[in-house]
């Protein structure tokens, strides 16, 4: 594999099969976010599927404003705007047909499997390699949701010593360099399908199928944060609908929509 990491438009685009994901791309040195510059311009004039890259975000964010490491030249940082029909503005059902088409993508290009710790982090051998961010643009018009922007991030390169007790990435998982572009266009690639597959042929249940089957904490005990007190639980599965079963220590099952787990 080539050896050269260095993102690049046109071969982003050589090694596109999608009819409008990706077609209008918009690559960044850097950027205080991919996300973010996506919510201050004017989306209702770009495209469906426009697509924004950056090689360095200096305030890359995942849930709840956490912090998401973005170093130059070290990872994929990428953020697609997806214009949505209002039977199908679930956010969450958006975040995991990105969460599938992110694992299908490295399993492809780099050969490793890729799991999934519901709702938005894939792992691999046990260890964050990529963050999902989903957030809603709401018209101002119907005050409903639009459009959707999907913020991923993937570890490429060198992980920080500090974190690599929990995190890793594609050169710690195979040795090799020279993925990014190629690894770019095959998720923008997965991405078009899994979203028509949801949004246009009715197939969700293979979707949810799918990402059950990479939902590594299915039969594990996690904890629950809660505002009144955490407790532990041991998850089932998920719902038709991407809510995370759960049964509790008292034997009470749940289904889960919001907030997020811990692994113990």
């Amino acid at each position: 594999m080539d050896t050269n990491d260095t993102l690049s438009v046109k071969i982003i685009k050589d090694n596109l099969t999608t009819s409008f994901v990706g077609q209008e791309l918009e690559l960044l040195p850097v950027i205080h976010s991919t996300n973010q510059y996506l919510k201050e311009i004017d989306t209702k004039e770009l495209c469906n599927g426009f697509t924004v890259i950056a090689d360095e975000q200096t305030s890359g964010r995942g849930r709840r404003g956490r912090a998401f490491l973005s170093s130059k030249n070290q990872g994929i940082y990428v953020s697609i705007l997806l214009k949505l029909e209002r039977e199908y503005q679930d956010t969450q059902l958006m975040t995991i047909c990105a969460a599938v088409a992110v694992s299908k993508a490295i399993e492809k290009t780099c050969g490793i499997r890729a799991d999934i710790k519901w709702v938005n982090d894939i792992f691999c051998n046990g260890k964050k390699i990529c963050g999902i961010l989903t957030e809603a643009i709401i018209s101002g018009e119907t005050q409903e949701i639009s459009s959707v922007i999907v913020g991923i991030g993937i570890n490429t390169g060198n992980v920080p010593v500090e974190i690599k007790d929990i995190a890793t990435s594609i050169l710690e998982e195979t040795g090799e360099q020279g993925v990014r572009n190629q690894l770019t266009a095959e998720v923008l690639n997965e991405l078009e399908e899994v979203f028509l597959d949801y949004t246009k042929y009715n197939k969700k249940q293979d979707i949810i199928e799918y990402y059950s089957s990479r939902l590594f904490i299915t039969g594990r005990k996690v904890l629950l944060p809660d505002i009144a007190h955490d407790h532990f639980a041991t998850v089932l599965g998920i719902s038709n609908d991407g809510a995370l079963i759960v049964r509790d220590d008292n034997g009470n099952v749940q289904h889960i929509t919001t907030g997020e787990i811990r692994l113990v």
